[in-house]
């Protein structure tokens, strides 16, 4: 099968992010990368320096299509740019939905004219994340959403989870559900031979997190969690009906950068059997 030739345009966090991806993708193959001509003269950095460097991607070959990498306020000219020069594109700046798809309608009347495909919104958000909240709402169509990001830490449970035997550290995350009620996510590093089913039922019965949604998750180190770029907590509960309470839980702390890119990545595999126009990802997968 002959490997999907693909461009990056820009060089910052997610371009490095599309770099690295597409360096383990088997069936992709990296063209090189566009940078403005004042930039395109040096050679990249290591691990990065024998990456081909130019200045459009003309200069970069036959390609099936370009990684558009740069800030959201430039995607829009970038993306049109590549378009009339018959260059699909993929890109994923974090906008608002009516921002999102006033740059699909702008981008459609390009890709249309030049015969080309655009996927728009093939990021974290909006992208894997609509994905994880239209899922929720399928499965609970009568309920409410709730979303956070980068949830508060609260400082005082922390200290009294640290204080239970067997916890060496330990972290409480704290929010509102729907209905307003606070809940509690306590994630544990244990000491060795530690029982987690122990500590979660003294983590739950000591006073402070009485009458408080409390769940309790082991982790291998507190501080990692402590220095993590990115949280979100997507939680979905049904309506009050018969038989059982449906409940959704998505929480995750991760590089938003590394996500985006294998996102940008699988969007690029939709390319080859996308019609002419501008595409939402979200509708493609």
């Amino acid at each position: 099968m002959q490997r999907i030739r693909l461009a990056v345009v820009g060089f910052g966090r997610l371009g490095r992010a599309c770099i690295d991806a597409l360096r383990e993708a088997p069936d992709l193959e990296l063209a090189g990368v566009v940078r403005r001509p004042e930039q395109a003269r040096h050679a990249l950095p290591q691990p990065y320096a024998r990456v081909k460097v130019a200045d459009h991607v003309s200069a970069l070959g036959a390609v099936d299509g370009a990684l558009v990498c740069v800030p959201p306020e430039a995607m829009l000219d970038v993306a049109q740019e590549l378009l009339r020069h018959k260059v699909p594109v993929v890109e994923c700046a974090a906008v608002d939905e009516a921002t999102l798809h006033h740059n699909l309608e702008a981008l459609h009347a390009v890709a249309v004219d030049k015969k080309v495909p655009a996927i728009l919104g093939a990021g974290w958000s909006p992208g894997a994340l609509s994905l994880f909240q239209n899922l929720f709402q399928l499965l609970i169509p009568k309920g409410e959403t709730e979303l956070n990001h980068r949830p508060g830490v609260s400082l005082h449970h922390s200290a009294a989870a640290r204080e239970i035997k067997g916890v060496r550290d330990a972290l409480c995350a704290e929010l509102r559900g729907a209905d307003g009620r606070p809940q509690r996510y306590v994630y544990v590093e244990l000491q060795p031979g530690a029982d987690l089913d122990a500590v979660t039922r003294a983590v739950v019965s000591d006073p402070l997190f009485l009458g408080e949604e409390t769940q309790v998750f082991v982790v291998d180190r507190v501080a990692e969690l402590e220095q993590a770029g990115h949280g979100v907590v997507l939680s979905r509960r049904g309506t009050a009906g018969r038989g059982i309470h449906d409940s959704l839980l998505l929480e995750g702390r991760f590089d938003p950068y590394a996500f985006s890119a294998r996102i940008m990545l699988d969007a690029a595999r939709h390319l080859p059997a996308c019609k002419f126009g501008a595409h939402l990802y979200s509708v493609l997968v």
